[in-house]
């Protein structure tokens, strides 16, 4: 059975220090909404009106998550066009080639799309993990600082100006 855990009047009296919180803080980096880059295909921006409202909405995006999120699309579009053509053509392909002797053989061999539909899916394992798509990696992620609002900002360089008027040298 395990201890139960000490409050922090009980941390404070033995002078131990509690462990980190299971909830993520706050990232310093600011929440903002990445653009999506022109060069994307079809396939790709459909990736991105999937993935980008799901991220906002976790609120673990910034600005500058543009470059990550267009190549994590850009990977999901050529592994579907790789799969596209793989299911069309199989996974092997006959190719005729000529042996030692100068005679025609005929052998079979992966299909050149598979390597690639591979290497896509090592990429994207990675990528979600890197955007906190994974079910390992999703309490992870930490959380962008909201933006401040405009009025709190507003009023508190109202009081520093009113603090600068009545100090007197």
């Amino acid at each position: 059975m395990a201890r139960r855990r000490l409050t922090d009047a009980e941390h404070a009296l033995r002078g131990t220090l509690p462990s980190p919180p299971n909830v993520a803080a706050l990232s310093q980096i600011l929440k903002g909404k990445p653009k999506m880059p022109q060069y994307l295909n079809a396939d790709a921006r459909r990736e991105w009106r999937k993935l980008l409202p799901m991220l906002m909405e976790r609120g673990s995006l910034t600005a500058a998550d543009a470059c990550a999120l267009a190549l994590h699309c850009s990977t999901v579009a050529r592994w579907i066009a790789c799969t596209k053509q793989l299911d069309a053509e199989g996974i092997t392909q006959t190719v005729t080639v000529l042996d030692s002797n100068g005679a025609p053989v005929t052998r079979t061999r992966p299909h050149v799309a598979l390597k690639i539909a591979q290497d896509c899916e090592k990429s994207l394992r990675q990528s979600l993990t890197m955007l906190g798509l994974t079910p390992a990696s999703r309490e992870k992620v930490k959380p962008t600082k909201k933006e401040p609002d405009r009025e709190n900002v507003l009023s508190g360089l109202d009081a520093i100006r009113e603090s600068l008027d009545n100090f007197k040298i």
